[in-house]
């Protein structure tokens, strides 16, 4: 999809929601987003590609490349990996202190990522809602009565090798180290997690909660630009991390 429609697409998605609320009549038609687009010469979507130009060109920005289309799949996948890496490493650098644990939700990843370039826009797509990176304290006892949610029904998780069958968990182990229930751990993830969202909540157990004010999306950005930087390329790979049996 070139710029122009781009922006049209963007137009609408901003100005329907504003009126969705209001009681008020229109009429409609059908218009055909096609070729008719790129001739420029009708005065009307002229004017709206102006306006919205300045809010849409930087989204088209190339940040990165990535070796293949990568998609999220439970119980994991090299996109998860990826995203939820990102947030325990920049979790890490908001706090100055070692995260044990990362989570992020795969209701969150919205989209695969591409191959080839990748620009803002792709990162927005996979990530478009505005879940900010919370960090905590939780006791082990608490967080193993998570890990045995997890062997049921996982999200994306960092630091950690979980095995489970049957709903069960087979073994764990968090940063190479059994779990110990007796220890505190220092948790990473996002605020709609936190808060009880997919049916995960911490409210109840978390322990000194620094919210970061980070965006997920942010985090991904800044993370392949600098990996650009650094002449390096996309390559997600599962690990074996998260191994889930009937």
């Amino acid at each position: 999809m070139n710029l122009k429609r781009r922006i049209v697409l963007f137009v609408l998605l901003v100005l329907i929601p504003a009126t969705v609320s209001a009681q008020v009549r229109y009429n409609w038609c059908t218009v055909q987003i096609d070729s008719r687009f790129d001739s420029g010469t009708d005065r009307t979507i002229a004017i709206i590609i102006e306006k919205y130009s300045p809010l849409v060109a930087p989204l088209q920005e190339i940040i990165g490349y990535s070796e293949a289309e990568y998609e999220k799949a439970r119980p994991e996948s090299g996109l998860s990996n990826f995203a939820v890496d990102i947030i325990r490493e920049t979790a890490e650098k908001a706090c100055g202190q070692h995260v044990d644990v990362g989570l992020t939700n795969f209701g969150g990843i919205r989209t695969s990522l591409p191959k080839g370039a990748v620009r803002v826009y792709d990162i927005f797509s996979i990530f478009p809602f505005e879940n900010h990176i919370v960090i905590f304290d939780i006791r082990g006892s608490d967080l193993l009565k998570f890990f045995k949610q997890m062997a049921v029904r996982p999200e994306a998780l960092s630091n950690v090798s979980l095995a489970a069958r049957g709903g069960e968990i087979v073994s764990l182990q968090i940063g190479g180290q059994p779990l110990d229930i007796n220890r505190t751990y220092k948790m990473a993830t996002i605020d709609f997690l936190m808060d009880g969202g997919d049916g995960v909540s911490f409210t109840k157990c978390a322990m000194n909660k620094i919210e970061t004010g980070i965006l997920i999306r942010d985090a991904i950005v800044d993370y392949i630009r600098q990996m650009n930087a650094e002449g390096k390329v996309l390559r997600l790979v599962k690990d074996g991390r998260v191994i889930i049996n009937e």
